[in-house]
């Protein structure tokens, strides 16, 4: 006598809710061996190896139409294909997740940077080393201006909105600081050293070198008088500047709630 397995046995024997195994039969992928007189579904021993390996694939995230498919048609080409794709799809979610594991480090290692900071508003002479950067060269008057072109570096590279958080920067052109208002801009950048690789027309190197630092508590609107400062000091110390400066607010209102908390950092690159 062959053996017959209910539901509920089939379910305790392979791990597999009862509810699973009848929306499985509903979508046509894994049906009974047949039915008792009594209206009873029952399933063969072989029933509970195909069930296994239904499980098995959902584990490994295959689609289900997949796994229909294969059920189909049996064939080995087609089974080390789907699992090939799946492989593949598993390496990307790893590198994708790689990726946010280095933007979270790199995130974290700049708030405590940024909470650490002492001396604020002392202007300094600091070497940095190349940075890799995101630039668009773009004329910018508004806040909706530069939301707008942080979609091009969204849409263009795929990168994630969430990334902007804390990283994005703005270029200020120096000729222009006595007849531009605080929000306007001559392009903008995002800070992706060590922790983005794309082979994109917007990428840039930040040369190394020294370069002209300055913390401040404040944004945007405050940054106009430090410039005055940051000039004064290069002419009092015979220092030659590049024409632009790097402006990026560190902390805003969307981090804390509390202005006196703010904190904008202006960068310009000293030439020899």
């Amino acid at each position: 006598m062959k053996l017959h397995l209910s539901v509920k046995d089939l379910s305790e024997i392979v791990g597999v809710s009862t509810r699973n195994i009848r929306y499985y039969d509903e979508i046509g992928l894994f049906k009974p061996s047949g039915q008792h007189d009594n209206g009873y579904r029952f399933y063969n021993i072989e029933k509970i190896e195909e069930l296994r390996l239904i499980t098995y694939l959902r584990h490994l995230g295959i689609p289900i139409n997949e796994i229909k498919s294969h059920l189909e048609t049996r064939s080995l080409d087609h089974y080390v294909s789907i699992l090939e794709q799946q492989l593949q799809l598993t390496r990307s979610k790893i590198q994708h997740l790689e990726f946010l594991e280095k933007r979270l480090e790199k995130r974290m290692q700049s708030l405590s940077y940024i909470h650490k900071l002492e001396n604020l508003e002392q202007i300094k002479i600091e070497y940095l080393p190349n940075r890799t950067i995101l630039r668009l060269d773009e004329a910018i008057s508004s806040p909706l201006d530069w939301e707008v072109a942080m979609l091009k570096f969204e849409k263009g590279d795929h990168v994630p909105p969430s990334l902007f958080i804390g990283d994005i920067g703005f270029f200020v052109d120096l000729s222009k600081l006595n007849q531009r208002h605080p929000t306007e801009f001559s392009g903008l950048y995002l800070d992706v050293s060590e922790a983005y690789d794309a082979n994109s027309a917007l990428i840039a190197e930040l040369p190394q070198g020294k370069w002209l630092t300055l913390c401040f508590k404040g944004d945007h609107f405050t940054a106009p008088k430090h410039y005055e400062q940051i000039l004064e000091y290069a002419s009092k110390n015979q220092l030659r500047l590049d024409h632009y400066a790097l402006e990026r607010v560190l902390i805003d209102h969307f981090i804390s709630s509390d202005p006196n908390l703010y904190i904008t950092e202006i960068q310009i690159r000293v030439l020899t």
